[in-house]
């Protein structure tokens, strides 16, 4: 019989997959419905659908496995699935850092200044988000290749003192840490947060100029309209905010995990819980602030209040 605490536990993680999974996946559905009733889609949405898809792999394959592990107490994974599974939950934690911060790029583009060189950018940045996109993926693939060569099923007690047990799979932390993935995994994550601070502290820039200019027409009288593309950077910026906030909740408690010799399993689930409330929340931020979006479903219930209403008509006749 499982105790309070792990009938928390299971309500908790059940909540999260359950929450973003369905964000996640509305926002794909809405994406491709505006790609299939041709609606206008911006370049910068390929990145969006890369971002839903790979928060979609993690909550899968990160939750799924813990639930199973929390709510059925059940351990039934061999090596090879762990080593699967644990795989699938590097890359896609690797994609959502990279598209997140190539978000942030391509976003701090068609914000800038109108000078030649940045018109010139700006007209050749839209092709190279898809060639980009593709790279991130086949990136993320290659650099979690080492990852699986750590991690055995939890009935594999081979060295299981040099282990940290995450309740549905054990990875080798001693073998990790005396190696260079640590090093090399800090390196990748912090170029990759370097090109966010750098493209974000822009666009943080050019918003307080243009507030500056929105203070100077309300002045003289004038009633400014934030266009488009500031309405987008400040979702974007949003989100980056999301990101580095959960992530770094996140990595304090997998220090801690390091640093302990006995971890204890709720730190586990802490640090998991962190770990997916910007895949989870990120959906939410997006809906709730752009108004593409709204208006998209409002598109869609129109859409299907059209077609119902013909559907009863062509029954009266």
């Amino acid at each position: 019989m499982t105790s309070s605490k792990d009938d928390i536990l299971c309500i908790l993680h059940m909540l999260r997959i359950i929450i973003g999974i369905f964000g996640n996946g509305l926002l794909l559905f809405l994406y491709s419905f505006n790609l299939i009733t041709g609606q206008r889609i911006r370049p910068i949405h390929t990145i969006f659908v890369n971002l839903f898809l790979s928060h979609i792999i993690m909550l899968l394959f990160r939750g799924v496995p813990t639930v199973t592990q929390v709510c059925i107490q059940k351990i039934f994974l061999s090596d090879i699935e762990c080593k699967i599974i644990v795989y699938l939950q590097r890359v896609s934690e690797g994609l959502s850092l990279c598209n997140t911060c190539l978000l942030s790029v391509f976003q701090a583009i068609p914000v800038s200044s109108n000078s030649p060189k940045w018109a010139t950018l700006k007209a050749k940045a839209p092709k190279y988000i898809v060639p980009s996109c593709v790279f991130m993926w086949v990136l993320n693939l290659l650099v979690a290749v080492v990852v699986p060569l750590y991690v055995t099923g939890p009935g594999n007690n081979t060295f299981s003192h040099l282990k940290k047990n995450l309740g549905y799979c054990s990875i080798d932390w001693h073998a990790i840490t005396t190696s260079n993935v640590v090093m090399r995994k800090t390196l990748y994550d912090v170029v990759f947060l370097g090109f966010m601070a750098i493209s974000s502290g822009y666009m943080v820039s050019v918003l307080f100029r243009h507030k500056w200019q929105v203070q100077y027409l309300h002045n003289t009288c004038v009633n400014p309209i934030a266009s488009p593309e500031t309405r987008a950077t400040k979702v974007i910026l949003l989100l980056m905010i999301s990101f580095v906030c959960f992530n770094s909740f996140s990595t304090i408690f997998v220090i801690v995990m390091e640093k302990s010799k006995d971890t204890s399993q709720w730190i586990i689930h802490i640090s998991a819980i962190f770990s997916s409330l910007y895949p989870t929340v990120s959906p939410f931020v997006l809906i709730s602030s752009d108004s593409q979006i709204l208006s998209c479903c409002n598109i869609f219930k129109r859409k299907k209040f059209t077609s119902s209403f013909i559907k009863i008509s062509e029954q009266r006749h």
